[in-house]
Parts: C-alpha cells; sequence; structure tokens
C-alpha cells in the first residue's frame, strides 16, 4: 500500500509540473499572437504560421482561438497552401458567438475553396454567408467573389444574378447603371455562350464516315489526315492481297485500317471534348474579365 501511495504522489507531481496553468497559457498565447502578427508584417509567413499555431495550441480562449486559426490561415495563403488553410479554416467555422469573426471564417474558407478550384463549395459557403450575415454580405468584394464562383462552376444563371447585384451595389449614375445592366444581359444571353459539340455525334459520324467527327469538331485537317490513313492502310491490304500476299495484307494493312479506323473514333470525340473545353474558358475570362472590370471600376462600357 505504502508503494502505490508514493507511486500515486509522483504521477500527481508529474502532472503538475508539465501542465501549466491557465492563467499561464494564456499569456504564452498572446505572447505568441503578436509574435505572429509581427512576423506577418514582416514577410515572415513561414514562421508568421508556426507562432500563429501555437497560439492556437496554448489558448483556452475561444476568441483567441479565432484569431489565431485566421491569422494562420492569412500566413498559409501568403505560401499558397490553399489547402491547408481551408481545413485549418474549419476548425473554428463552428463557432459563431463571435460575428465579426465568424463572418470572417466563412469568406476566407469561401476565397479558399475558390483558389482550390472547388467552385461549387465556394458559392455553396458564399450562400451561407448571405443566410448568417445579410448586410454584409453585400460588399463589392464578396459579390465580386460569389459571381466569378458562379462563372468558374459554370452556374451562369446565378452568376448573372450576383453581377447585376453587384453593378446595382457600386452605386453609378442611372445612364451607367443601365449601360451595364444591358451589358450584363448581353454577355449571359444564352446566345452568347459557346455552342458545345455532342462528343457521341462525333464518334457517330466518325463511324460511318472516316473524318466526318474531325470535321463536326471543328478539327478538318486532323479529319482529312486520319482519312487518308485509312484510305493508305487499305490501298495497302489491296495491294499485297494482289501479289498473293494475303497473310501480310490482312496483316498488316488490315491491321493498320483497324488502328486507324477506330482511333479515329475515339480521337473525333476526343476533340469534340477539348474543343468544348476551350470554348467554354473562353467564355469564362470574357465573363471573368467583365466583372473584375466592375470592381476596379474600369470604364470599358
Amino acid at each position: 500500500m505504502k508503494w502505490i501511495n508514493a507511486f500515486c504522489l509522483i504521477c500527481i507531481f508529474l502532472c503538475v509540473s508539465f501542465f501549466p496553468d491557465k492563467a499561464y497559457a494564456q499569456k504564452d498565447s498572446n505572447v505568441f499572437l503578436e509574435e505572429g502578427r509581427d512576423l506577418f508584417r514582416q514577410g515572415n509567413y513561414f514562421e508568421a504560421g508556426i507562432a500563429f499555431e501555437r497560439a492556437y495550441f496554448f489558448t483556452t480562449d475561444s476568441r483567441l482561438r479565432m484569431e489565431a486559426n485566421l491569422g494562420r490561415a492569412q500566413a498559409l495563403k501568403q505560401t499558397g497552401d490553399f489547402l491547408k488553410a481551408r481545413n485549418d479554416l474549419q476548425r473554428t467555422l463552428h463557432l459563431r458567438q463571435f460575428p465579426e469573426l465568424h463572418f470572417q471564417v466563412m469568406y476566407e474558407l469561401a476565397l479558399c475553396e475558390y483558389m482550390l478550384g472547388n467552385y461549387p463549395n465556394a458559392s455553396g459557403s458564399l450562400m451561407q454567408l448571405k443566410h448568417f450575415y445579410p448586410e454584409e454580405y453585400f460588399s463589392n468584394e464578396i459579390l465580386t467573389l460569389h459571381a466569378l464562383s458562379g462563372v468558374m462552376a459554370e452556374d451562369f444563371s446565378l452568376a448573372q444574378e450576383i453581377t447585376l447585384e453587384l453593378i446595382i451595389h457600386k452605386g453609378h449614375e442611372a445612364n451607367i447603371t443601365d449601360s451595364l445592366v444591358k451589358r450584363t444581359m448581353v454577355l449571359f444571353c444564352e446566345c452568347a455562350a459557346p455552342v458545345l459539340k455532342s462528343e457521341k455525334t462525333a464518334a457517330r459520324w466518325s463511324t460511318f464516315v472516316p473524318g466526318a467527327g474531325h470535321l463536326y469538331a471543328g478539327y478538318p485537317g486532323k479529319g482529312l489526315l486520319n482519312a487518308g490513313s485509312q484510305l493508305v492502310s487499305l490501298g495497302l491490304a489491296a495491294y499485297m492481297g494482289w501479289n498473293n500476299l494475303y497473310i501480310s495484307g490482312f496483316v498488316v494493312g488490315l491491321g493498320m485500317f483497324q488502328s486507324f479506323y477506330f482511333g479515329g473514333i475515339r480521337q473525333a470525340a476526343y476533340l469534340a471534348g477539348q474543343r468544348n473545353l476551350e470554348e467554354m474558358a473562353g467564355y469564362k475570362e470574357i465573363l471573368k474579365e467583365f466583372i473584375l472590370n466592375l470592381n476596379e471600376n474600369q470604364k470599358f462600357y
């Protein structure tokens, strides 16, 4: 019994020694937080992120945790690590008792999602932000990000709606506002969007008429090359057969024809998809430039 009591006392002593009291931990957190801010101002973003993480780890105060977490996310963004910034921001997303900090967390989370290419997630985060903070939502920065997210997610109806809200929020003169609204309606009209090619149609055309699927996809040169390759391979097979080289004609000539034929079908479908990506990317760039110019007050109208 005596040895058991001694063992328990040793354990208690060790626990007391290694776990500082709340006031000491709070003091360390404030020091680390200020250190992180100083390092961030100096441009030492990696070291600043470590200091903010220490502040987050040592504090038990929810507000300080949110401040440290936001600081770390800002430092990670400066280093280009948007994935880790997004994951870290999610740690304090549930703390809604500090509205101004919670608003910043939601906005930074949406921005990280956008930079990561998760455009539907970015748009969804901004819709949640609008629900929780409707007054703060209507700002140039947030409306611009939401409109861009809609464009990149190919939700053009949402992007058009947000862009119109951005124009109205800018508070231009009536004639300028009307001009920008008309320009928005033209740009986001269905007639302005590129007509996408069907990959199945391209493959079907190439199945019956060699090279026709390439022509449909917008690559006539490649279509002629594929059709010519098939004709050459058939001619080679016929020539070998004419010279009694039946096995060689079957293996070489018809083998080449089979490769060019089925390869042409697959290539036609692929090229149709590539053309769609190129045209849609060009259309998105036009819309993005329009939205960004709105935010930068450039007179392009």
